[in-house]
């Protein structure tokens, strides 16, 4: 499980690491060449580049590098003072501190292994170190890198380096108490952009710089997260607060457009009580003018107003002249007999059904 979370760690510090420089390639382009000059300056980085004898402080890159001292090493295998006067001095200035170890210390090899054994590559070496060198896991530490996939075989090439634990150990303390503490041991001769690392997780707990250093690369992964995190979180904030300033203006709105539904009800319920007020006018007036218009031996059963026309029905002892005397109405012309006139022998009138139609006001006489 401590494998896995190690190797969880390393990938997300390697894919910050990628995202950094991509980042801060595309920054460097948007600023004046002097001060990117300085930024170049001063992200290089300082390397102890160890031989068997001697040891020299560059200060550059992996593909360029600048010596800054160089001198024999001490009896002891100590840094020469001259050597530990400058590192003091340039290893602040540094982004990073790199420790490059002799060629005559370090086992170096390309192995040929299955391709399934990529996921997990890092415990497939450690449980084979015996049968790959001449050295068991606990005696060393080791890096290493894929150098070419053959899907078509399902193989894999990979580059193996180790380390005997006691050499570096012993570099290490020297080092840690000078307080100073490599981010990157690797191999003198190496100039790939993704060197080898030979300070594994397992390193942590042997080395208080390496500690620090990886804390420190911890919590710049969190930094990272909550860098990008932060637009979003504030975007949340802002659409919180403006959905808050809103509720106000939006409870007022929902008020108001319930006051106007209610204004609109009413005056359509008015709306409704004058037409209603204006037809029982018209009505009454008819049935005024009817009443003095109809001889009293008539009745009506029946008066229907729809729209423009008039139905009456009822019983009268004179039916024959009903037309005859409707038409001398000012709100009625047209009238006309629905149906035959009949007799009622119960009450020997005779029934009737007429039809008119509402005279409009213009041609009323």
């Amino acid at each position: 499980m401590n494998d896995r979370l190690q190797m969880a760690v390393d990938a997300v510090i390697t894919m910050t690491q990628r995202f950094w420089q991509w980042w801060s390639g595309e920054l460097l382009g948007l600023i004046p060449e002097r001060w990117r000059e300085r930024l170049r300056r001063r992200g290089n980085q300082l390397f102890i580049d160890l031989h068997e004898d001697r040891c020299g402080l560059d200060f550059g890159s992996f593909g360029q590098r600048e010596t800054l001292v160089s001198a024999p090493l001490g009896a002891e295998g100590e840094l020469p003072p001259a050597v530990v006067e400058v590192l003091l001095n340039r290893a602040g200035k540094a982004a990073q501190v790199i420790l490059l170890l002799p060629e005559q210390q370090l086992l170096h090899k390309v192995l040929s292994l299955p391709a399934a054994t990529e996921s997990g590559l890092a415990n497939v070496l450690r449980f084979e170190m015996d049968r790959h060198t001449p050295f068991t896991a606990e005696q060393v530490y080791f890096g290493y890198r894929i150098l070419e996939r053959d899907r078509r075989h399902q193989r894999l090439q990979v580059e193996l380096l180790v380390v005997l634990r006691e050499y570096l150990d012993q570099l290490l303390r020297r080092l840690d108490g000078l307080a100073v503490h490599p981010a990157l041991v690797t191999r003198g001769e190496e100039r790939s952009a993704r060197p080898i690392n030979l300070l594994p997780g397992g390193l942590l707990h042997k080395s208080s710089g390496w500690r620090g250093n990886r804390r420190l690369q911890t919590v710049l992964v969190v930094g990272l997260i909550a860098l990008l995190l932060l637009p979003l979180w504030q975007q949340q904030q802002r659409a919180e607060h403006l959905a808050a300033q809103l509720d106000a203006p939006k409870a007022a709105a929902e008020r108001a457009a319930a006051v106007r539904d209610e204004l609109q009800r009413l005056e359509a319920g008015r709306d409704y009580l004058d037409e209603q007020r204006l037809l029982a006018d018209e009505v009454l007036s008819i049935l005024d003018e009817l009443t003095r218009l109809l001889p009293d031996s008539t009745w009506l059963s029946r008066f229907e107003l729809i729209g423009e026309r008039v139905r009456l029905e009822g019983e009268s002892a004179e039916a024959s002249a009903l037309i005859g005397l409707l038409e001398q109405s000012r709100t009625l012309h047209n009238v006309s007999y629905a149906s035959p006139i009949t007799s009622n022998p119960r009450t020997e009138k005779d029934r009737f059904s007429l039809i008119a139609e509402r005279r409009p006001e213009q041609e009323a006489p």
